[in-house]
């Protein structure tokens, strides 16, 4: 039809204009320009693929490109011959559909016409989501773009998925959306899941896109993984267009939060000084005279020294506020079962303020922050960048650099232990840490490290398989099975006993009372100016740590230990030297002369003393799953920083 071809036109004619105002080319790439100076080391038939109409963005050849705009639209006159073809195979498509596949290049997960533009062009203008072709994939030699990288992550979900559709901007979308879709890190898609998933992203992106989301520096790809955190895979493909949106809209700021360099506050210290913030004496946030405050526990008091650690400091923080605050505590929840139930419980009932001890609860807390977002939900985990949920964790590297000297101090030989809980945030940087403080007083000593999250009864938790091992940082045998926590120095005694040497203290009072003060004072809101997530991560300077040394230590050693706490404690003592060595004696170093916070916290390597790995996203069992899916080492889980 000449009317849709002149409709068409004006359409390209926009286009046109539009590129030509931001100084881009006003007509279709040519994939054989872009592929000058590019090296490609494969060629592969896909054979018919349904090609997302959006990502066909090109001609391979140079032939037609001027007549149509970048948008896939005309830009010859209506008395042409092109024209009258374009109108001929409008009115073919009106009667009975265009079912000739094109035949198209596909380049960094991007289409190029060889065959069919005029095709392209006529089911782009009805709205066509996808279209069928003939593609070759060509396939450019590895460099260090991120463009590059992102590509070849997509290569190995295509494999697996056969799904085209979901772009990203940042690397690990892919691995992170196998998971997010409940696949194992190798494990292939079925037909049907990928007609579920399709069917749910194109809703998705909908409503992405309804609510503004082109404007945003980030792709729907990016906006999904955000979703996917808080709602489940299975729940979202269930969900109408308005429940949807509605999900979506509460959790836009989650999503709003990535397009911001600095996305995430950290907290290092409690705020500290006379008087009210600023702001808050402005009475631009609200200050409450009183708070109702539930804590959360997955296991109990009884069996959990973890539990029991937080109730001195729940205990701690009703003497410091005695009329102000209502607290309530809850036991025995299990984080994928109970949780979600609790804090919607809580939440209806008021709650001013929820704190969930165990970092299992994240999802929960989420889903629930999103829907009751004036209750204030934090959890105890580390580097969580959500708006919704803040995270509260001590800085543990600080504790294990000082038990690291004085395992190195007490030792008889040139191996100490560590047992590290799980390969989550910040357990690298608490096992260097020990590593830097053995090697200040032995130099050439080596640490072996365990997981107590991988149990080997060749490899026991209290070397007693290793003579040469008698001091070593343990796991708490008081936990309940599966906690796994590691709780301090002890030294194996002859009758197989452990003697206790130093125990970290994790003083949950300091931030109880502090995060609770804050609120009273009308800080709370100023910390997150910007809707960025806020985290807070404080050391012994702050108070939030400190270490119970065994009476029986000599004296010289806890002077010498006394010293190096003071140190930290005016920030006189870097930790990590300028230049570390990992395993393989591979340089690290930081991009400035100072580790910065945001390093440590994702440090993912090891020592080059360190005997022992980090163990493979696929050993662990299903319940550390869970707990990694939260806050676990992204390249653990094929993801990359």
């Amino acid at each position: 039809m000449l009317e849709d071809y002149k409709n068409a036109l004006k359409s390209g004619q926009r286009a046109y204009r539009a590129c030509v105002a931001r100084g881009q080319s006003p007509y279709l790439a040519v994939l054989d320009d872009i592929l000058v100076n590019v090296n490609i080391v494969a060629q592969e038939p896909l054979g018919l693929v349904e090609i997302p109409a959006e990502s066909i963005v090109g001609t391979k050849t140079s032939g037609r490109h001027t007549a149509f705009a970048p948008n896939f639209m005309p830009l010859l006159e209506p008395d042409t011959e092109f024209a009258g073809k374009w109108s001929n195979l409008c009115d073919a498509h009106l009667e009975e559909g265009i079912h000739t596949p094109i035949i198209a290049y596909e380049f960094l997960n991007k289409f190029y016409v060889q065959e069919g533009n005029k095709r392209v062009s006529v089911l782009k203008y009805f709205d066509a989501v996808r279209i069928a072709g003939t593609v070759t994939r060509l396939v450019p030699e590895r460099n260090d773009s991120l463009e590059n990288r992102i590509y070849y992550e997509f290569l190995d979900f295509y494999k697996l998925s056969k799904v085209n559709d979901v772009h990203f901007s940042r690397l690990g979308g892919y691995a992170k959306l196998q998971t997010l879709v409940c696949k194992a890190s190798g494990e292939s898609w079925t037909d049907d899941d990928r007609l579920s998933f399709s069917a749910f992203y194109t809703m998705f992106r909908q409503q992405f896109l309804a609510l503004g989301g082109g404007g945003l520096n980030l792709t729907a790809g990016d906006a999904m993984l955000v979703y996917l955190s808080v709602y489940r895979y299975a729940d979202a493909c269930e969900s109408t267009p308005s429940q949807m949106k509605q999900n979506l809209e509460k959790l836009w700021d989650e999503v709003k939060v990535l397009t911001e360099p600095q996305a995430v506050a950290l907290s290092l210290e409690p705020k500290q000084g006379p008087g009210e913030p600023l702001l808050a004496k402005l009475n631009i946030f609200t200050k409450p005279s009183e708070l109702k405050v539930v804590f959360l526990h997955e296991h109990n008091a009884e069996s959990s020294a973890w539990v029991r650690a937080h109730d001195k400091g729940i205990e701690a923080l009703q003497q410091a506020f005695p009329d102000r605050v209502f607290i309530t505590r809850k036991e025995n929840i299990e984080p994928e079962v109970d949780a979600e139930q609790v804090l919607e419980d809580v939440a209806h009932d008021n709650a001013d303020v929820v704190f969930t001890s165990s970092a299992r609860m994240h999802t929960a807390c989420l889903k629930v922050a999103a829907q009751h977002p004036k209750t204030r939900i934090l959890n105890c985990s580390l580097n969580a960048p959500h708006p919704l949920v803040r995270t509260y964790y001590p800085r543990t590297y600080e504790v294990t650099y000082l038990l690291g000297i004085l395992a190195g101090v007490l030792t008889k030989t040139d191996r100490v232990g560590y047992v590290a809980a799980n390969p989550v945030y910040g357990i690298p940087a608490a096992v260097n840490a020990y590593a830097q403080g053995l090697k200040t007083v032995r130099p050439d000593a080596k640490v072996v490290l365990r997981w107590a999250c991988l149990p080997d009864p060749a490899h026991p938790l209290d070397f007693s398989d290793r003579q040469d091992v008698e001091i070593f940082y343990a796991r708490d045998n008081r936990e309940p099975e599966g906690t796994h926590r590691d709780y301090g120095l002890v030294r194996r005694m002859p009758d197989g006993s452990l003697q206790p040497l130093g125990l970290p203290v994790w003083r949950w009072d300091t931030f109880y009372i502090e995060i609770v003060r804050s609120i009273f004072d009308g800080a709370w809101d100023s910390d997150a100016a910007g809707a960025r997530a806020v985290n807070y991560w404080w050391g012994m300077r702050s108070g939030a740590e400190e270490i119970d040394y065994s009476k029986d230590l000599p004296a010289g050693t806890l002077q010498l230990l006394d010293l190096m706490e003071k140190m930290l404690h005016e920030d006189d003592l870097r930790i990590f030297p300028e230049d570390l060595y990992a395993q393989g004696h591979v340089l690290h170093s930081p991009e400035a002369v100072v580790y910065s916070p945001k390093e440590l916290m994702e440090m993912d390597w090891l020592d080059e003393c360190v005997e022992g790995a980090l163990p493979h996203y696929d050993e662990l069992d299903v319940k550390t799953h869970v707990l990694m899916a939260i806050n676990g080492l992204n390249t653990l889980k094929g993801f990359v920083k």
